[in-house]
């Protein structure tokens, strides 16, 4: 029954997804195309993108074997995220267990993790690097407590300490970020030597815990030596990493933004388990995890919610130890009501904005996917023009996505003009969308440059130069719960954000999303690049 729970709870979780199988239009396009070139030159992993300065060799592989195996179709791709949400939430059950709590906080924690916002963008998309992570450290947290239970010498504890070594390795060449769990782990050995004296296998586990995140993290440093092709500060993606106050307040707003939004819950449980003596232990390990995951992502000028999955395991193992200690002692406990009752509060209000995270997700991959399916279906050698200001990753998404999942390699994508002596069609994009939460799950697409791209399309069609022939339009109602935007009423610069902060929304809102596709033939053979403001 152990093994089933943490099956059930991802199977369930992931249904509306798995009913709804799509790629997206941000990586998936690449992970299919790499896929297909590694396959059987799986070395190469070792020098892909390197203008990027990003070296992570095992995301690269563990994408590819999987397109190996059940190839161009989105649906086996779903099954191995829920898959991976599955292992993520027995490994936490059972790290859950090893505190030496009851079936109760077993059960809060792993409900608490696989309803966050950030598991429902994590693992309702594909591309992402933060499960296969999270995934391996989890498993590198495991060996390393069961190594620490075995005996000093012992060869079992040498092979699960090796273990938890390589599996750390793997989570390092799978998101470079994972270098920040040698501080995290320093910061727990000394709360072991801080402690007053208790069970022996916690100071074991701290120790060999930064032993072998100190040794992965300086095996990953040589490879990365040995095969990156420019150091962290040459890339032109990896150069964005900057630790000044342009960078990093901003991004400290929208990371208190998005804890707000989805972890205020959190905040009854610190308060009453820092005082609590079967709790303080386990929580100062957890802040200790969440603070450090936090921290990593400070001078990177993007914050998006899937970044906070590895934050969201330590709130998880939070939620589940002090409720479940307080569920046990409720009778005698004079807090323990009010607490429980406070959390759970906040906990729907963050569950509602996860299942709104999940709606716009399903949406707008909805969407996407008819449009590549309609253009998949234009006439040989047709030409493509986007109407999306500014250039985004759909740019360079959607012509993999008619090359990889649609074999239509002939299709061009070409400048926003009609120029005459093209035997084909020209076909404008043009994209919809109005009222998206703020934030939600990753968009390219921006609002009001969608407004300005409508108006352009607008303009085409009074002209006559422009007829339609495809149309789709995804709405769904929205129920949005943005206690975050509580921060704009006091932060001040350079800690802000201004597009966190919408002027004509308040607390609670209530809207239709709606996302779509038109699709346009040019009828006039004249150029009309000057009335567009970006390229194709």
């Amino acid at each position: 029954m152990r093994a089933l729970g943490p099956l059930a709870l991802a199977v369930l979780v992931m249904l509306p997804r798995l009913t709804s199988a799509q790629f997206g239009l941000l990586d998936d396009g690449l992970t299919v195309q790499t896929g297909r070139e590694v396959h059987g030159r799986w070395a190469s992993v070792l020098h892909l993108i390197p203008e990027t300065g990003r070296f992570f060799p095992a995301y690269w592989l563990t994408y590819s074997v999987i397109w190996s195996v059940v190839g161009t179709r989105p649906l086996a791709f779903f099954v191995v995220n829920a898959a991976v949400l599955a292992s993520l939430l027995a490994m936490l059950a059972h790290l859950v267990r090893l505190a030496g709590d009851t079936r109760v906080a077993v059960t809060i924690a792993a409900v608490a993790f696989a309803l966050s916002g950030p598991a429902v963008e994590s693992f309702y998309t594909l591309s992402k690097a933060e499960p296969l992570q999270l995934a391996w450290i989890a498993l590198s947290l495991l060996c390393t407590a069961t190594a620490a239970a075995r005996a000093r010498g012992s060869l079992g504890r040498a092979g699960w300490t090796a273990g938890a070594g390589v599996a750390l390795l793997f989570a390092h060449a799978t998101k470079e970020t994972s270098v920040v769990l040698a501080p995290i782990a320093l910061g727990w050995l000394v709360i072991e030597r801080r402690a007053k004296p208790g069970h022996p296998c916690a100071a074991r586990f701290a120790a060999s815990y930064l032993g072998v995140a100190i040794v992965s993290a300086a095996a990953f440093a040589v490879l990365r030596w040995r095969y990156a092709a420019l150091p962290l500060g040459e890339g032109w993606y990896t150069r964005a990493y900057a630790f000044d106050a342009a960078t990093v307040g901003p991004a400290l707003f929208r990371i208190m933004a998005w804890l707000v939004r989805d972890f205020a819950f959190l905040l009854p449980l610190v308060a009453v388990g820092l005082v609590r003596d079967r709790t303080r232990g386990p929580l100062l390990y957890a802040s200790i995890w969440m603070l450090g995951w936090l921290a990593v992502y400070l001078p990177w000028p993007a914050t998006f919610e899937y970044y906070l999955l590895p934050f969201t395991l330590g709130a998880a193992w939070v939620a589940g130890i002090v409720v479940g200690d307080l569920w046990r002692d409720r009778a005698v406990t004079p807090l323990a009501w009010p607490t429980l009752t406070a959390c759970a509060l906040l906990w729907v209000s963050a569950g509602i904005n996860a299942a709104a995270d999940a709606r716009v997700q399903l949406v707008v991959d909805r969407a996407n996917g008819q449009l590549v399916d309609v253009l998949g279906g234009l006439p040989r050698d047709s030409r493509v023009a986007l109407n999306m200001s500014p250039i985004n990753e759909y740019h360079f998404e959607l012509p993999m996505h008619l090359v990889e999942m649609k074999r239509r390699p002939d299709i061009a994508f070409v400048r926003p003009t009609t120029a005459p002596g093209h035997q084909g069609e020209t076909f404008l994009v043009t994209p919809e969308m109005a009222n998206p939460p703020r934030p939600t799950v990753r968009i390219a697409l921006h609002e009001a440059a969608v407004r300005q791209d409508r108006a352009m399309l607008d303009g085409l069609i009074a002209s006559g130069a422009a007829e339609r022939v495809y149309e789709t339009t995804q709405r769904v109602g929205i129920l949005e719960f943005g206690i975050g935007r509580l921060l704009c009423r006091v932060a001040v610069a350079p800690i802000l954000d201004p597009t966190y902060c919408p002027t004509e929304r308040g607390l609670i809102e209530r809207r239709t999303f709606t996302y779509g596709w038109q699709v346009h033939r040019l009828v006039h053979a004249r150029p009309i690049a000057a009335t567009m403001r970006h390229g194709g």
